[in-house]
């Protein structure tokens, strides 16, 4: 119904798609599957080989996390991103991300998986680089992810699911439009939209990952797609 109901209006002008897409997210609050639709949300697969690598590198086999860091970098620098918005310091928190994981290796016990595991540590130090980031004033000075090539980077993720360059122009300011909102919300509420809505992870590993009852993980993240909603309200009005 959704699909249907957005791609009916494919040959609007492209503000009126625009309008048209942003006033079916509020009327359905699908945050979920507009930024599955927009940003492309799945999870790294795990596989056995996890559990060799780990405990390769655990025995001092520098090549075992390389395949790891391999493996993962590509969704943590994704991750990173969305908490960031700049590509640079993207880079840098990755970096910090896999260097913390080398670093506290040997203290993961295998009670969750691996992924799981790096992912919390990518929140953890996420958040952090992102209120440390928001003190200094840093996105009132750069403006969030707000250049080109940033902007461009964001927007490689649209799916082309047009050959219409209007309908695929308005996808891509669409993607602008609820990014910005995203990236306004509070640290607790842009960490659990970025892992349920961007990410795609299940309700039972982000309350893994954040450390909080399943119950606590669906009221904050019905709370955060309430204020995206009212954020998009705004762009509307």
């Amino acid at each position: 119904m959704l699909f249907g109901l957005i791609f009916s209006k494919i040959f609007c002008g492209e503000n009126q798609l625009i309008v048209a897409y942003l006033e079916t997210i509020l009327t359905c609050l699908c945050l979920n599957i507009v930024t599955s639709f927009l940003f492309s949300a799945s999870t790294a697969g795990e596989s056995d080989d996890d559990h060799d690598l780990v405990a390769r590198t655990k025995r001092g086999s520098r090549e075992a996390f390389d395949v790891l860091l391999e493996k993962y970098y590509k969704k943590i620098y994704n991750l990173a991103y969305r908490y960031v918005g700049d590509q640079e310091e993207a880079s840098d928190l990755t970096q910090e991300i896999f260097a913390a994981a080398y670093q506290n290796l040997k203290k993961f016990r295998g009670d969750s998986k691996f992924s799981t595991w790096l992912f919390q540590i990518g929140t953890n130090r996420g958040k952090n680089r992102f209120k440390y980031l928001k003190r200094r004033g840093y996105f009132v000075n750069k403006g969030h992810a707000n250049n080109d090539e940033d902007s461009d980077f964001q927007q490689q993720s649209v799916p082309d699911f047009s050959t219409n360059p209007e309908t695929m122009l308005a996808g891509k300011q669409i993607q602008k439009i609820v990014q910005q909102a995203i990236d306004e919300l509070e640290p607790d509420h842009k960490e659990i939209v970025i892992l349920r809505d961007i990410e795609g992870f299940s309700y039972e590993e982000i309350a893994q990952l954040l450390n909080l009852p399943e119950g606590t993980t669906k009221s904050r993240l019905h709370r955060a797609r309430m204020v995206v909603k009212e954020k998009l309200k705004r762009v509307l009005s």
